[in-house]
């Protein structure tokens, strides 16, 4: 009983630490098309950042792989959301990715490996569930990827 009531007591203490984040989940969960803003959240929280959706795109637009017209708001497609992931957690890719780097062949490279659905348009825009089931696919099948450092000139991550 005691474990019980104990185990009860670390529950309460530590809900308040998770409740925002899970309500940030749920409305990234009921989305019907994820933005740029969600992308960044579940990509910073996965790297252990605390932060809003606006500090988490400001964070991610610093590993420049986001187009120059992207806003918080703006919804992501799934070829986005490939550059980002090959580019930045430094995935090995074929000759084309290699030689060009770009959005479209990054795509190409994860549609390859079974990551995207066969039929899925490279600019099809994620919902919230899509994007959210996107980032579970990845860690399930690249366990060993690792986000990137970001570093300023002096050597202090930004």
């Amino acid at each position: 009983m005691k474990k019980i009531a104990a185990c009860f007591a670390c529950m309460l203490f530590l809900f308040p630490v998770f409740s925002q984040s899970a309500a940030v989940m749920s409305d990234i969960l009921e989305k019907e098309q994820a933005s740029y803003g969600d992308f960044s959240y579940l990509v910073a929280a996965e790297a252990g950042r605390e932060a809003t959706l606006p500090e988490a795109f400001d964070w991610c637009t610093q590993f420049e792989s986001f187009p120059g017209s992207s806003t918080l708001d703006s919804a992501i497609t799934a070829k986005t959301v490939s550059f980002f992931l090959m580019s930045n957690y430094d995935l090995p890719g074929g000759l084309m990715w290699s030689a060009m780097r770009n959005a479209r062949y990054a795509w190409k490279e994860l549609k390859a490996n079974g990551f995207w659905k066969q039929g899925m348009d490279p600019d099809h825009i994620l919902s919230g569930r899509e994007l959210i089931q996107a980032l579970n696919r990845f860690a399930d099948m690249f366990p060993e990827a690792r986000l990137r450092d970001l570093h300023r000139d002096d050597g202090e991550e930004q």
